[in-house]
């Protein structure tokens, strides 16, 4: 039974996403009203990975917000499908979370490690870049702390601790893209703990939030909004 269990874990979790990103892997047909409106709020628009796709609307009136998260894609994935799925929105705001997709493979792929970091840096760039040309300003959130790694993953080698000192390198970088069109929301010191990963009580799962962890970083995004 142990190994059916883990078979059909897999077969859900990694085999079926795998290839149903083979058949699209940008995901631009994920979202399909992507013409502009008239809104008669500003709009803030989430963009990024599952964790960007969890983000709840914080409690206001005085914004529109639209979510454009897509759960499992790398920051290669989101800054192609920027122009398609962000662009034509014309956001007022766009608020940035990506590249813990990334870096949760680096413990497989060592040898690549500063490839894979360096990649990261340049897509976020990429999308702050995007974000600007569109006359929209940016709330770039800081990844993510880790949290507990499963057995199960660490069997098949995944480590926490390259991770985490990846995760460390990029959020140095998203710090230092601070500017007047580009807040920094370091939702990382907002939610870590001194072992340097995730403090339980914000965390549901190794990378994603409880509804706890979103609320306090709404706390911080309706003050930076």
């Amino acid at each position: 039974m142990g190994l059916l269990a883990i078979t059909y874990f897999f077969y859900q979790k990694a085999f079926l996403p795998l290839h149903k990103t083979r058949l699209a892997p940008l995901g631009l047909s994920y979202y399909t009203d992507t013409m502009a409106t008239q809104f008669s709020h500003p709009v803030v628009l989430f963009f990024g990975d599952s964790r960007a796709l969890e983000w709840p609307k914080p409690k206001t009136e005085k914004y529109t917000f639209i979510n454009r998260g897509i759960a499992s894609q790398t920051s290669a994935q989101v800054v192609w499908r920027f122009q398609a799925h962000v662009a034509p929105l014309k956001p007022d705001v766009v608020v940035i979370q990506v590249c813990i997709n990334d870096l949760k493979v680096i413990p497989l792929f060592s040898k690549q490690t500063n490839s894979i970091i360096n990649n990261c840096k340049k897509n976020i760039a990429k999308i702050v870049e995007y974000a600007h040309e569109i006359d929209g300003k940016v709330i770039l959130s800081t990844v993510f702390p880790l949290g507990n790694v499963s057995i199960l993953r660490k069997a098949i080698g995944i480590r926490e601790a390259p991770i985490i000192k990846a995760i460390d390198e990029v959020n140095t970088f998203i710090r230092s893209l601070a500017s007047e069109q580009t807040h920094i929301l370091d939702s990382y010191q907002l939610l870590v703990e001194d072992t340097r990963k995730i403090d339980k009580k914000f965390s549901r799962d190794w990378l994603h939030l409880n509804r706890l962890g979103y609320r306090r970083l709404n706390e911080r995004l309706s003050k930076l909004l």
